[in-house]
Parts: structure tokens; sequence; C-alpha cells
């Protein structure tokens, strides 16, 4: 406990308290300065009067300032009372926006599977067209090759429509101077059948004059007849040497006439291979041919499915990159939303 000395109204007291000097001091210097003011404003009062109207003034401050005070705290109880309400449901919106958070952390990771879902599934896609694009290009370089395939068997369908024609053409030749070799093998034959039958002919007769001759020689035994006789007989021998030699001209004639007809003959069945085996490369050409013209046409069907599959991945694709826009909009405004409310 302190022991201060004050003094109020020029008076001394001494006074025992818990409170610090100072305190006490700031107390003796209201008291002494209500007095003063009392003093100045009336000089007729005295000592007991300061005491009393400086101990009323001094009261009536405390009183209001109690009333102050008091409506003051009713006032601070009240605001106290409207904070705390207000804190309660900062709370309570704080804690909702805290399980807002976390179910939007949960969405976001949620949003974040389902976009490293779609990610992937983008990746396969672009894997998948890119394996198509390859696969078209793989087609068109085919298609390519089957035309240039193509061209090239038209060119030797060409080729060999010519060579067939030309054949055709030397086969007509051929048959007409066949047909003229045969015509003239007929009149040959003729013709040596005649020269046959006038060999016959002569040759009778030489038997017929070798037997005059000799019963002329039998009979006759004058030698001027006889040498007249031998010179008719020797003149026959050379008419008849001058005919087999006519004859062995025709017969050489004949035999190379018919080797040259052989020869034709032979060519013409040369021909005829050649030309068969033309024919028979025309139609394997044209097989082929045919066999091009469908794989080329099955081809082009594989590579319009092919398109329609490209189109319909490329729709696809397109649709998922507008779903992953949404998808990222809206993680935008979660990401939005959860700063907001985390910022409150």
């Amino acid at each position: 406990m302190n022991r201060v000395e004050i003094v109020i109204g020029e008076k001394k007291y001494n006074v025992k308290t818990d409170e610090s000097p100072e305190y006490v001091k700031k107390i003796e210097s209201v008291i002494n300065d209500q007095i003063n003011i009392i003093a100045n404003q009336n000089k007729r009062f005295n000592d007991i009067d300061k005491l009393i109207l400086a101990s009323f003034v001094i009261v009536d401050r405390y009183l209001k300032l109690s009333d102050e005070f008091v409506e003051y705290k009713k006032d601070m109880y009240e605001e106290i009372q409207v904070l705390k309400e207000a804190k309660e449901a900062a709370e309570r919106e704080k804690e909702e926006a805290v399980n807002k958070a976390a179910d939007a952390v949960i969405e976001k990771e949620r949003i974040k599977e389902k976009l490293l879902a779609r990610d992937n599934d983008r990746e396969y896609l672009s894997s998948q067209i890119t394996k198509l694009q390859e696969k078209i290009s793989e087609q068109d370089q085919q298609l390519l090759k089957s035309e240039i395939l193509i061209n090239e068997l038209k060119s030797k369908n060409e080729e060999l429509m010519e060579e067939n024609e030309e054949l055709t053409r030397e086969r007509e030749n051929f048959t007409k101077e066949i047909n003229f070799m045969n015509n003239t093998k007929a009149s040959l034959n003729g013709r040596i059948s005649k020269l046959q039958l006038k060999l016959n002919e002569k040759e009778q007769e030489i038997i017929k004059l070798e037997k005059t001759i000799k019963e002329l020689k039998s009979v006759v035994e004058d030698k001027s007849f006889i040498g007249s006789k031998d010179k008719d007989i020797d003149s026959l021998i050379n008419k008849i040497d001058l005919l087999q030699n006519k004859l062995n001209e025709q017969d050489e004639a004949l035999a190379s006439k018919e080797k040259l007809i052989n020869e034709l003959k032979n060519n013409v069945e040369t021909l005829k291979e050649r030309f068969e085996t033309v024919n028979d490369e025309k139609e394997k050409y044209l097989e082929e041919l045919l066999i091009v013209t469908s794989d080329k046409e099955s081809l082009i069907n594989s590579i319009n499915q092919l398109q329609e599959k490209l189109n319909r991945k490329e729709a696809e694709n397109f649709q998922n990159r507008l779903e992953i826009g949404q998808l990222r909009k809206e993680n935008a405004e979660l990401m939005e939303l959860l700063e907001e409310e985390t910022a409150k």
C-alpha cells in the first residue's frame, strides 16, 4: 500500500491507497482544477462551498460518464453480439466455402482425370489418324502403281492388237497365196496327169516300135533297108529322149513347186501357232487387266471406306476438342470460384 500526500484547497491530506502515486496526483490535479474553476467563477464561495460544488461537478461528470459508459457498454455488447453473429455466419460461410473448396478440389481432380483421359484418347485418336493417313498413303501408292500397270497393260494390249491386226493381214495374204498355190498345184497335177498319159502312150508306141524293129530285123536282111529303119529308130529314140528330158524337167519343176508348197504350209502352220500364241497372250493380258481393274475397284472402295472412317474420326476428334474446351472453361470457373472463396 502506498502513502501519498496530496494538497486540496490549500489543505494537506495523507492518503493510503493501492494505486500508484501518479494516479493519485492526477486525481488531486482534477479536484484542484475544478475548485479553481469554481473559485474563478464566483469569488464569494468559501472553501467548503468550493469543495461541495467541485464534488457536485465531478460527481455529475462521473454519473454522465457512467451512463455513457453503460450506454457504450450496451452498444458494445450489441455490436459484439452482432460481430459474434457475423463471425458465426462467417465461420459457417467459411465452413461452407471450405466444403465447397474441398468439393471443388475433388471436382478439379475428377476433371483433371477426365482431361487426362481425354488427352490419352486424343493421343490415341491422333495415332490412329496417323496410321490411317499412312495406310491411305500406301493405298494411294498402290493405286498409282496399279494405274501405271494398267497403262502399261493398255499399251501392251494396243501393241498386241496392232500385231494381231498385222498377223491377220499376213494370214489373209498367206491364205490367198496358199489358195493360189493350191490352184497352181491342181493345174500342175492335171498337166502332169496329161503328160503321164502321153508318156504312157509314147512308151506303148516305143514298145510297138521295138516289136516292129525286131520283126523287121528278123524278116528283112537288106542292109540299106535296115540302115534306113535304124535311122528312123534313132530319130524316134532321140525324140523319146527329148520327151524324157522334158518329163524330167517337169518332174523337177513339180518337185520344186511341191517343196515351195510344203514350205508355205509350214509357214502357215507357224503363223497359225504364232497367231494362237498371240491370242493366248492377249487373253492372258485381258484376264490380268480384268484382275487389275477389280483390284483397282476394291482399292477405291477401301480408300472410300478409310476416308469415311477418317471423316468420322475427325468429327469425333472435333467433338472431343469442344468437350475439352468446355471442361477447361468449367475448370477455370471453378478455380476462380475457389480462389474467391479462399480469399474470403
